[in-house]
């Protein structure tokens, strides 16, 4: 029974390969005070810290939109903002010291909004992957430097916005078997970022060493803040570890972008685990970061030249496209512009660009899908859009809570969504899959139920390899040894990661 390894955090460098927000966390853990400089490009940010906590902010070069933001809350009017920001640059001066200067708040108003304003400026590093960082112990400084900000509640506030529940959970997994209780003297501590919703207390309360993260996140159906909780927890060195497992029970083979070879030699000891955790976390971000410039790309593309695009180009098919290949391309449509998955990479800013895209998208798929409107299009005549896109987005919805809750090993609490989203979209193999997986997992195993949605998911989707590999698996249960070789076989042909 020990406390998480305390290990010094480094004096300085890569941010791509240790996180800001760990080096804030380790900062509490360690109570250290002085300066952390963080440098990314031309943009420098100096953090000054109190005894772990962060106590003001620096940027290179002077940071603008304080007088944005005062006037976005209604503190100051649109031609006190203009006054503001030409006093300014006028001066050479902060915008804060502009607003106190023009006398347009009071002292206590400006110190509420430059508090804010300081967390909003060091969240926005939390999103930083690239750039340098180095720290410099310095003395406490004089208690007149103001009240420090609590840097476990900055933490818990900023990480669900600005990594989003995929980066949380890909942080997590690593340490998802891990059973970790609170020692009395963080109770308190915990106690209070419990405040910040039930789901986050409950995810506290949770922490008595008998079940695991991976759990206690799935019980919490993998509420983002609750996962933020979890990783302040333990990344500041209050969780003391009480049991653990060698792997996962669970072969998770949905898991395949955190999932990275360790290189020989690493070692088995906790360093070695933080070492791997580290990796995975990397490389997954890594592939996030591709996927989600990509998507970005792919996005603007479409707007530009949406107005001019027939149905069949929307749908990225030609005109001989099968009704399969249609109903194909309209679903992967549809999870790749849904808001959860843009969510998820960090790309709400293009949520309207993306809903004008599935638009276009679905009325393609509405006209294609049926034969007679599809052979009125082709010979010229018009179409209605008739699709039930929100029908679709609620069976999104509920397959993704319920993808989360299977990840997590909560396959009880995973029926709870998975079987609304079959109910609500039974055409998609994925749904089918989910529900399939879950009834053979759950602790009272349906293995005819799970083989019925796994066919049917595998008909839908002949080349996916985890659905092959669920389905093999269940046969294999239900004593269908051939088949179920030859599945996992093929499965493992397309997928080499996953295992049993």
């Amino acid at each position: 029974m020990s406390e998480q390894p305390a290990t010094k955090t480094a004096t300085e460098g890569s941010i791509d390969a240790t996180r800001i927000p760990r080096l804030f966390a380790e900062a509490w853990r360690d109570r250290r005070s002085g300066w952390l400089s963080l440098s990314r490009g031309s943009l420098e940010r100096r953090v000054q810290f109190l005894d772990g906590s962060p106590l003001s902010v620096e940027s290179t070069p002077q940071e603008t939109g304080f007088a944005r933001n005062l006037e976005e809350s209604g503190q100051i009017t649109g031609a006190e903002r203009f006054k503001v920001e030409q006093f300014a640059r006028e001066r050479d001066c902060p915008e804060a010291s502009a607003v106190l200067a023009l006398r347009l708040l009071d002292a206590r108003q400006l110190y509420k909004a430059i508090r804010k304003q300081t967390r909003r400026s060091l969240g926005e590093t939390f999103e930083w992957q690239t750039g340098t960082f180095a720290w410099q112990d310095e003395p406490v400084p004089d208690a007149r430097s103001g009240k420090p900000l609590d840097g476990l509640k900055l933490l818990q506030e900023q990480l669900p916005l600005r990594w989003g529940s995929e980066r949380l959970f890909a942080a997590l997994l690593p340490e998802s078997d891990l059973r970790a209780d609170i020692p009395p003297r963080y109770r308190r501590i915990a106690a209070s970022l419990g405040e910040a919703g039930e789901l986050a207390r409950r995810a506290i309360d949770r922490l008595d060493g008998t079940v695991s993260l991976g759990q206690i996140l799935g019980e919490c159906a993998g509420d983002p803040l609750a996962a933020g909780t979890l990783w302040v927890l333990l990344h500041a060195g209050i969780l003391r570890e009480r049991a653990t497992t060698s792997a996962r029970a669970e072969p998770a083979p949905f898991d395949f972008e955190v999932e990275i070879e360790v290189a020989e030699g690493a070692s088995s000891t906790t360093a070695g685990g933080t070492a791997r955790q580290e990796a995975r976390e990397t490389a997954g971000v890594a592939k996030s970061d591709a996927r989600s410039e990509a998507l970005r790309a792919e996005i603007g593309s479409l707007i530009e030249r949406l107005d001019g695009i027939d149905h069949y180009e929307a749908l990225g098919l030609e005109q001989d496209a099968g009704t399969a290949d249609i109903k194909k391309a309209y679903f992967k449509a549809a999870k790749k512009y849904h808001p959860d998955a843009l969510a998820r990479m960090g790309l709400e800013a293009l949520r309207e660009d993306a809903a004008r895209v599935f638009a276009r998208i679905a009325e393609a798929f509405e006209t294609l899908s049926d034969p007679d409107k599809r052979a009125a299009y082709d010979a010229g005549g018009g179409d209605e859009p008739e699709i039930d896109t929100a029908r679709l987005a609620q069976a999104e919805t509920s397959f993704r809570k319920g993808e989360i809750l299977l990840r997590m090993g909560n396959f009880e609490g995973a029926l709870e969504y998975l079987e609304p989203a079959v109910d609500l979209w039974p055409d998609e193999p994925a749904y089918q899959s989910g529900l399939g997986w879950a009834l053979y997992k759950q602790p009272q195993s349906d293995v005819a139920r799970a083989l019925e949605h796994l066919e049917l998911a595998a008909r839908a989707a002949p080349d996916d390899a985890v659905i092959l590999f669920r389905l093999g698996m269940v046969l294999r249960a239900s004593g269908e040894q051939e088949r179920a070789s030859e599945l996992i076989e093929r499965a493992r042909a397309l997928e080499p990661s996953i295992d049993d």
